[in-house]
């Protein structure tokens, strides 16, 4: 399977720890570059969450609408604090659908906030 930037997929992120998001199956976004992504190894995702209607958005989230584009079935909330790196293995179905050009760059944005490097 060849992973792109940009695309959503559902994985399991278990086991987790803490303040990380459980360990269902969730929607991740992949953000790492498509050299990386072109190889078996690891792939960085930001994972995502359902929007609860009338919750806030913090400055560590980015709402994204679903979309016949995307895939997802309910706004979703990518909680760009809690990049991962995931391994190749955990990518056990095709990509749901791709993230608009719009919605990577807020992620991206929001990414550098988090670590940083704005």
């Amino acid at each position: 399977m060849l992973i792109s930037r940009g695309e959503v997929y559902f994985v399991e992120l278990g086991p987790t720890r803490g303040h990380e998001l459980n360990d269902k199956r969730r929607p991740v976004a992949v953000v790492s570059i498509n050299d990386i992504n072109h190889r078996p190894w690891v792939v960085t995702v930001v994972p995502g969450r359902t929007y609860r209607l009338g919750k806030r958005v913090f400055k560590n989230q980015v709402k994204v609408e679903p979309s016949s584009e995307n895939g997802l079935e309910v706004s979703t909330l990518f909680e760009c604090v809690q990049i991962k790196a995931l391994d190749y293995l955990r990518f056990d179905r095709v990509a749901v659908g791709c993230l608009s050009p719009q919605d990577v760059l807020e992620i991206e944005k929001v990414i550098r906030r988090c670590l940083g490097l704005m």
